[in-house]
């Protein structure tokens, strides 16, 4: 197993090089896309821009009625952590496309 960290960096530089129109594209494609998802049932929903960054978020009223002690925090961070993944899977989906 090679542990040349020096190795490493360099290599790493060497792929990101070869691979920069590639991630460019990608950037661009996604470029003003937004994603969503919702927990509690759509009680909850938040909206995450191309880059995975929290751009609006949704709290119903009954959402704040019906939660107890912490849960709505929970369902809060459910949608935006969804979003997120989502976002980002799109992403790698796209890099995986367009990388040698």
């Amino acid at each position: 197993m090679d542990t040349d960290p020096v190795r490493k960096i360099r290599e790493f530089g060497e792929f990101l090089a070869r691979n920069k129109a590639a991630f460019a594209r990608a950037a661009g494609e996604l470029e003003g896309r937004h994603y969503t998802a919702s927990a509690r049932g759509g009680l909850v929903r938040a909206e995450v821009d191309h880059r995975a960054r929290l751009v609006g978020i949704h709290i119903d009223r009954a959402a704040v009625a019906r939660s107890r002690g912490g849960e709505l925090g929970a369902y809060i961070v459910e949608a935006v952590g969804q979003a997120r993944d989502e976002a980002r899977a799109e992403y790698r989906r796209l890099i995986q496309a367009g990388v040698r």
